[in-house]
């Protein structure tokens, strides 16, 4: 029998939903939200890293994930050039975001 896994996540998050998945403070999440924003206008993210309508503000988790990752290097003019682009796929497949076939095998009678 073949059937196909699917792992989902919620693609995003409110600034306190993040502190407390990354046991991280309120305050930490709105800094890098404000880094984000700044990485936004460099295009590293797209306007669909943050989305925000009036008191709302979602953040996309793989991006917030990258950025912490990459932060130091992205803060760093000169050591930005080497962080690696942004591949949310990457990403999807190390959190387990994905989908895959599953083979189940037959079991055989063994004496």
């Amino acid at each position: 029998m073949v059937y196909t896994e699917s792992i989902r996540g919620y693609p995003y998050m409110k600034k306190e939903q993040l502190a407390k998945e990354f046991q991280i403070s309120t305050g930490t999440v709105r800094t890098r939200l404000f880094e984000i924003e700044d990485e936004i206008k460099t295009g590293r993210y797209n306007d669909y890293a943050i989305i925000r309508d009036g008191n709302i503000v979602l953040i996309n988790v793989l991006v917030f994930i990258d950025y912490l990752t990459y932060r130091r290097q992205l803060l760093d003019r000169n050591a930005r050039k080497y962080a690696p682009a942004f591949h949310p796929e990457k990403l999807v497949q190390m959190i387990g975001w994905s989908n895959r076939a599953v083979v189940e095998g037959e079991t055989g009678n063994e004496a």
